[in-house]
């Protein structure tokens, strides 16, 4: 799970809690984590130790009348001693997509949807004291190779210049784009288009996009070299010479074989026939 925070951390993040809040629950600050659409995500909880029980709830949905009686998305309660603890699924939309994570209290929900997005919370009930921590889910799509859209102009004096556009490709979801050249060369551009000068006759120096979200990226290079001169022509010539002289060869040897099968020929005709 890419973006999840680690358990431990929601010590750090426990806060005194606020003076209407009712007496023995601790807060603490919300988190924001980053799912991947139609991947999974897992929610962590602390170790509760002795507890009654852990009640989940998920985002309001979209129609929110319509389930104005809503009650939570899920309630663990303790197993018998020794026993896994047991998880009733009471918000039909996480049925079948929602479990306990790796035998723990931890919650994992599966085949994420874009109507997931929102406020998770969990709550821990115990004898002395409750929990309330909340987790803020974000759901972004993993990026394909991104495309590269080349406009050339020749400037004069030799010089070409190419603009390259790209594109991830993912709706109106908010994507960096950073230009660099090979080797590792220094970010030289974090815009979608980039401007390059090519001089005819200098070397190839291709340029490479990576788009960026928070949960994945995606590169594609592009020539300005091929944009303003074309590809490249094989090495036809060279080619051509080698086949040329291994033809001579077989020639050379299929003129000596037959002369050899000739010369035989005749002499073991003169010896039959004095």
């Amino acid at each position: 799970m890419e973006g999840a925070p680690r358990a431990f951390l929601l010590f750090l993040l426990m806060v005194s809690q606020p003076r209407d809040a009712s007496p023995g629950t601790v807060h603490c600050l919300p988190v924001s984590v980053n799912g991947i659409l139609g991947e999974s995500i897992v929610f962590p909880v602390l170790n509760p130790g002795a507890f009654k029980s852990i009640t989940w709830h998920g985002p309001s949905p979209a129609n929110a009348e319509a389930h104005a009686s809503r009650g939570p998305l899920a309630v663990i309660t303790p197993g018998a001693p020794g026993a896994l603890p047991h998880i009733s699924m009471e918000d039909e939309r996480y049925r079948g997509r929602a479990r306990l994570h790796n035998q723990s209290y931890s919650l994992e929900i599966s085949d994420l949807m874009l109507a997931d997005v929102g406020m998770y919370s969990w709550e821990i009930a115990s004898a002395y004291s409750n929990i309330l921590c909340s987790y803020d889910l974000h759901i972004h799509k993993r990026l394909s190779e991104p495309e590269i859209r080349i406009h050339s102009v020749m400037a004069g004096n030799g010089t070409c210049n190419v603009t390259f556009t790209c594109s991830a490709g993912v709706g109106n979801e908010t994507i960096k784009y950073i230009w660099t050249r090979p080797a590792g060369a220094p970010v030289f551009s974090i815009e979608e288009s980039l401007l390059v000068q090519h001089r005819l006759g200098d070397e190839d120096s291709p340029v490479t996009c990576t788009a960026m979200n928070p949960v994945s990226n995606s590169s594609a290079s592009a020539s300005p070299k091929v944009a303003c001169e074309g590809p490249t022509p094989p090495q036809a010539t060279s080619l051509s010479y080698c086949h040329a002289k291994g033809i001579l060869v077989l020639g050379v040897l299929g003129t000596l074989l037959a002369g050899i099968l000739t010369v035989n020929v005749l002499a073991a005709r003169e010896q039959r026939w004095p």
